[in-house]
Parts: structure tokens; C-alpha cells; sequence
């Protein structure tokens, strides 16, 4: 009986031994993945002859913030954050909304051409993003959108949809349908199902939907590119803030604390978003992965 207890124990005792080793190797990967982004913050703060000289020296040998206001008010950088403010804030908002209404219509109701429609949208995730810019550059252009900020949000919105629904898709599955029963039992129809029942259940999927989606808006760059090179003054952040690096250079020369100091700024709605949307982040990804 000893002798089986002390078996026994030796698996827990390894594992014991073992997590020093892993904490030391997820502290280790944590510094690896966060180096190159203290880097170019730091960079910021340097200036430009000790950029380009002072070698792969961390902090900068004195601390200057004349980069951030250079680059605030040299490259009409107020413009471009609001554009992307009003770009990404309206296109999340109407993939959020379109996404639990497909996911809910395509979970809960049975209709002609369902699968069909469904197996569409499992193929157009393996379609890559920069083969569909021409098309919809066409088609914009045709509908002559392609001169302002309605155009480009309507072309995001084409394809922003697709892995939202299937979140959505995935997370209504584990959701008892005996639930709209009683929800049509008492008198509500389909959008009283959805809006009254479904909807408030879906808020840790809707917190990933969110997060990945204005993530993905505000970091476009191909598409905004391509419907904004005759119309500067709609572009947006990750467009406008390349024209940092020239705004007030020499003709050929990169003004890259100018361009590292606008990418910095650049970040900051991404983290505020992060920050509200992480509590929602693992729990419903995970979620609506697994349940599906």
C-alpha cells in the first residue's frame, strides 16, 4: 500500500518540479513578444540623429516629445483619427448587428438553400482579402462612392461579416432552443426572440465580435489605400500616418522618428478597445469555438 502511494505521488511531484521551468519559459516568450514593441516606443522619444546612429540602444539618451506634436500637427493627423474613428466605429457597429442576425437566422431557422449558403461563407474565409480588392474597387468606383467615406465602409463591410457569424453560429449552439420556445409561447416573434432573449446572451460573443472587428478596420491598409489616393482628406490613420516619413524631410529622406511617433499614437484606440472588450475576449472565443 506504501509502495502504491509513493507511485503514486511521483507524477505531482514532477509536476511540481516542472512549473518553475514553465513560468520561467512563458516569462522568457512574454519578453521575446514585448522587446520589439518597447523598442519602437522608446524610438519614439528619440531624436532623429540618434535614431539613425545610436545603434540598438533602448531608452534614448534624452527623452524629446517633439516627435508626437510634429507629428499631431504637421500631417493633418487630427483628420485621419476621426476618419478612423467614424471608419472602424461604423463598420464594427453594423458587423456586430448583421452578425447576430445571420448567426441567428442561420442557427434557428430552416429555409431553402440554408446549407448552400452556409457552405458560402465556410469558403470565402479561405479566399484571400487582396484578390477581392479590385472588384470591389471596380464596383465602388461604378457606384461612384469612391470619393467619399460611405464607399469605403460599404467595401469593409462586404467581407467583415464572415468569421463574426460563424462566432455567433457557433456560440448559439449552446444555447437551449427551448429557450424561443417559451419566448413564442409567450407572444414574442422572431425579432422579439432575438432582440428580447437571444441578443442580451450574447454579449461575451459580441465582446470578440467587437474586438476583432475594429481591430481588423482600423489596421486595414490595402483597400482604404486603393479607394484613397485621388481623396487625401479621407483617408484613414493607417493610411494617412505613412505620409509622416516625408512631411517635413528632405526629398528622398525617411522621417522615421515622425513615422514611429504616429504609429505609437496610432495604437491607442486599439488598446482602449482591448481593454474594454478582454474581460469578453477568451471566455467567448473560446466559447463559441467549442460549442460549435
Amino acid at each position: 500500500m506504501t509502495r502504491t502511494h509513493k507511485s503514486s505521488s511521483r507524477p505531482f511531484g514532477a509536476r511540481a518540479a516542472a512549473k518553475p521551468l514553465l513560468y520561467l519559459l512563458l516569462i522568457a516568450a512574454t519578453a521575446v513578444a514585448l522587446f520589439p514593441v518597447a523598442y519602437v516606443f522608446m524610438a519614439s522619444f528619440k531624436t532623429p540623429q540618434e535614431l539613425l546612429v545610436g545603434g540598438t540602444r533602448l531608452l534614448p539618451k534624452k527623452f524629446t516629445f517633439d516627435n508626437y506634436v510634429t507629428a499631431w500637427n504637421a500631417a493633418n493627423f487630427s483628420r485621419y483619427t476621426l476618419n478612423s474613428v467614424c471608419y472602424a466605429g461604423i463598420v464594427t457597429a453594423c458587423t456586430v448587428l448583421f452578425s447576430t442576425m445571420l448567426g441567428y437566422g442561420f442557427e434557428r431557422k430552416r429555409f431553402p438553400g440554408r446549407k448552400f449558403m452556409l457552405g458560402s461563407f465556410y469558403f470565402s474565409m479561405f479566399v484571400a482579402g487582396a484578390v477581392t480588392i479590385y472588384p470591389v474597387f471596380k464596383l465602388i468606383v461604378g457606384a461612384q462612392l469612391h470619393h467619399s467615406l460611405l464607399g469605403l465602409i460599404l467595401a469593409t463591410l462586404g467581407g467583415s461579416s464572415i468569421l463574426p457569424t460563424l462566432l455567433v453560429i457557433g456560440y448559439l449552439k449552446g444555447i437551449p432552443r427551448e429557450l424561443d420556445e417559451s419566448a413564442i409561447i409567450d407572444g414574442c416573434g422572431a425579432f422579439g426572440v432575438y432582440a428580447k432573449v437571444l441578443l442580451p446572451m450574447l454579449t461575451p460573443v459580441i465582446g470578440v465580435v467587437t474586438m476583432i472587428t475594429f481591430q481588423g478596420t482600423w489596421n486595414n491598409y490595402m483597400l482604404p489605400l486603393a479607394l484613397t489616393l485621388t481623396q487625401p482628406d479621407n483617408r484613414p490613420l493607417s493610411v494617412g500616418v505613412t505620409s509622416l516619413a516625408y512631411v517635413t524631410g528632405q526629398q528622398g529622406m525617411a522621417q522615421w522618428d515622425l513615422l514611429i511617433a504616429g504609429s505609437c499614437m496610432a495604437i491607442v484606440p486599439i488598446a482602449i478597445v482591448y481593454l474594454w472588450a478582454n474581460r469578453f475576449f477568451v471566455g467567448g472565443l473560446s466559447a463559441g469555438a467549442i460549442k460549435g
